[in-house]
């Protein structure tokens, strides 16, 4: 029981997460549909539309990127710490296309976290047949300078 209610209480905050994102990109983040959520490890999914697709009709690696960096920061707020971190390196592989319509499922998790840093690694998948199409590694610093912005938190306390 205490395992549910703390998976709850992660889905729960990945879900706010993604509904704070703000910028250009956040109409495209805020796509994500989150499956399921457990301490450190975040899943969603999303349809690839118009606005994620390059030249090729394909979905563009910086849109994948992107949606990489903020799952793995979802699963790192999906932790006990509960800290984003900012982002020190980021590192995409893509191994197969995903065309327009199709559902990419997007399985994030922290790897290791320690006092000043943390290390995250991301999976692609082409729905239904699970075809693995990119892998990302992100790595996260906690400086005692960044703080989230005012504006952010008091979204949060609307949500």
């Amino acid at each position: 029981f205490q395992v549910q209610m703390a998976a709850k209480k992660y889905f729960d905050v990945m879900k706010m997460f993604l509904t704070l994102e703000r910028g250009n990109y956040s109409s495209i983040v805020n796509t994500c549909r989150v499956l399921k959520a457990d301490e450190g490890k975040v899943s969603v999914e999303f349809e690839v539309d118009d606005r994620m697709t390059n030249h090729f009709g394909t979905l563009h690696g910086g849109c994948s990127a992107t949606m990489v960096d903020v799952v793995t920061t979802g699963a790192l707020l999906a932790t006990p710490r509960g800290m984003p971190g900012v982002s020190v390196d980021l590192h995409m592989t893509y191994l197969a296309a995903v065309k327009l319509g199709d559902t990419v499922q997007l399985d994030a998790e922290v790897i290791r976290s320690g006092k000043s840093m943390a290390f995250t690694r991301a999976s692609l998948y082409r729905k239904p047949e699970m075809t693995l199409i990119a892998t990302g590694l992100h790595t996260k610093a906690f400086p005692a300078h960044a703080t989230i912005r005012k504006d952010v938190l008091e979204g949060a306390d609307k949500h």
